[in-house]
């Protein structure tokens, strides 16, 4: 049976597994992604944890990476997250090592393929994902049309929404960010505003029943994802919204009351599911691994 290699390029990790044509993976590599180092490093390490695995079994590679990305050329048009990275013919740059075809692609991207593959978005065909981490990464995904691209490789960048007008500022540069208010950090964030104290995000979240500042951040974040999905909705009309990403391991605190905010805000909240992703730390190299099958069959 044939075998990809999938690639998430995470801010501190880099995991690479042996994928085969069921999703089913084979075998696995993780090493240090040491982003702050810069291109030269972070590119050895990718190399490294391909050479961890049985590398010469494989027919492609697909890897997923922050920015924005020219999918046709493999090239990195955009991202703050290593230096040297913006510009980065990464398709090539990995080619240099191995004598497989590579294909690159978003990773809010193949979070998604991961999900619609074999994962939570396998019975829909109109979705949209949102990532909730570090940031707030998305994507949009129509079975007629595929992905949603734009026309310079920035569509879908769900965590830039406008959410608060000169609200708080963003990393993107601008100001009042969904993901100002909605990524992982801005929890602990708003915490630290109303305390002074500086405590995990998932930490002020367990304490909420008797804390009543960690309420309000929990109350917020809660209102603030449910205008959020309110938006998704009436802008995308998908069949379903997929919720992964890291803050996912703490639903169980959460996601009801985002539920029922969302159904009081939402115009039209019967006709949708939003549904929690099905892969979380693998869903990166899943969605890679479907890439690099995917592209090697339509031979792009």
């Amino acid at each position: 049976m044939d075998k990809v290699i999938g690639i998430d390029l995470g801010g501190t990790k880099i995991n690479a597994c042996l994928i085969n044509k069921n999703g089913e993976i084979i075998q696995r590599s993780a090493v240090k992604t040491e982003a702050k180092k810069g291109k030269d490093v972070v590119l050895n390490n990718i190399k490294k944890s391909i050479e961890a695995l049985d590398y010469k079994d494989a027919i492609a590679i697909g890897i997923g990476t922050p920015g924005f990305i020219d999918t046709e050329n493999g090239i990195v048009t955009f991202s703050g997250n290593i230096e040297g990275w913006t510009g980065l013919n990464l398709k090539k740059a990995i080619e240099e090592f191995v004598d497989i075809p590579v294909f690159v692609e978003n990773d809010a991207n193949i979070a998604l393929l991961a999900e619609k593959w074999i994962g939570s978005g396998k019975n829909y065909t109109d979705i949209v994902l949102v990532t909730l981490g570090t940031g707030v990464g998305g994507a949009v995904y129509n079975e007629k049309s595929g992905l949603l691209k734009g026309s310079n490789f920035q569509g879908a960048e769900l965590g830039h929404i406008i959410l608060h007008p000169q609200g708080d500022s963003c990393t993107c540069g601008q100001n009042g960010c969904v993901e100002a208010y909605c990524a992982g950090t801005a929890i602990s964030k708003n915490y630290e505003k109303l305390t002074g104290k500086v405590l995990d995000g998932e930490d002020i979240l367990k304490k909420s029943n008797e804390d009543l500042n960690a309420k309000k951040v929990l109350e917020d974040f809660q209102s603030n994802l449910s205008y959020f999905l309110t938006s998704l909705r009436n802008i995308f009309d998908p069949e379903a919204i997929i919720i992964g990403g890291g803050v996912i391991h703490s639903k169980d605190i959460w996601w009801d009351g985002m539920i029922n905010k969302f159904e009081n805000i939402c115009n039209n909240s019967k006709n949708i599911d939003i549904v929690a992703a099905q892969f979380l730390n693998e869903a990166g190299v899943i969605g890679a691994g479907k890439i690099a099958f995917e592209r090697m069959s339509n031979g792009k």
